[in-house]
């Protein structure tokens, strides 16, 4: 992924430009969900990133099977990567502003998720505090939905609302994990320092927030069970640009 024609873009960026102090590294990482199927949520994520500089911002957009069962990425595609040199750079047809970096394998997200029997999903989108109630405390999050509607009658005594427990340790595992798997996966360039996504430094308790729940199904033939799926984001102001993800919730026993 590090191609000589990237770094010496970079480098002639860099000579160009006047004396300013290093900005720090800002990533910020927002995901859409595409399909689901064969026991994955699929999702487009994007990450933008400054690579601790003034005027640079790369862009790398990836597509991610992630466990349904477990959260855990399981196959990572890199699918784009674009490199902005910033409004102040002179663009002339030979040194365009905005480029699109080569990948060494083309990949179309449509064709992976068919060849992984991804389809569209069913969502139904959380609208009032009855289907969704939160309690957090110090060691994580208690919520309780109204259980997941079947495809046909559900089974004689399902109730009528379940609990899932969100632990802040589990959390902050999946999330970590999840950076930096995206980041092993597809490495980015740096003008200097680390890359504060491999070991990114957050509170769970005091920085994330669930911004969205959906009741999710396939749109298949069978008894299947749907399932609830949150958008959670993680944010502060010293370590941590916004940080979104999609995770599946997992009912208590």
């Amino acid at each position: 992924m590090r191609s000589t024609a990237f770094s010496l873009v970079i480098a002639a960026m860099l000579t160009a430009s006047p004396a300013r102090a290093t900005p720090p590294q800002v990533v910020s990482v927002k995901e859409t969900l595409l399909s689901i199927g064969g026991g994955f949520l699929f999702v487009e994520r994007e990450l933008n990133d400054n690579m601790g500089s003034h005027f640079l911002q790369q862009t790398d957009v990836v597509l991610i099977a992630r466990s349904i069962e477990t959260n855990r990425d399981t196959y990572i595609w890199p699918l784009k990567r674009t490199l902005d040199k910033g409004p102040d750079h002179v663009e002339t047809a030979a040194n365009p502003r905005i480029v699109d970096m080569p990948l060494d394998q083309i990949n179309t997200a449509g064709q992976i998720i068919n060849h992984h029997h991804g389809r569209h999903p069913n969502q139904q989108k959380a609208t009032n505090e009855n289907a969704v109630r939160i309690l957090a405390n110090k060691d994580g999050v208690l919520i309780s939905a109204s259980t997941p509607t079947f495809a046909y009658a559900p089974p004689e005594g399902t109730p009528a609302r379940t609990s899932y427990w969100v632990s802040y340790p589990r959390l902050t595992k999946v999330i970590e994990d999840s950076l930096r798997n995206t980041r092993y996966s597809f490495p980015p360039h740096f003008v200097e320092g680390t890359d504060i996504l491999v070991n990114p430094n957050f509170n769970p308790e005091q920085d994330c927030t669930f911004s969205y729940f959906a009741e999710l199904s396939e749109q298949t033939d069978g008894p299947q069970q749907g399932f609830w799926a949150a958008y959670v984001s993680c944010e502060n102001d010293d370590t941590m640009a916004p940080v979104s993800m999609f995770i599946t919730l997992q009912a208590l026993p």
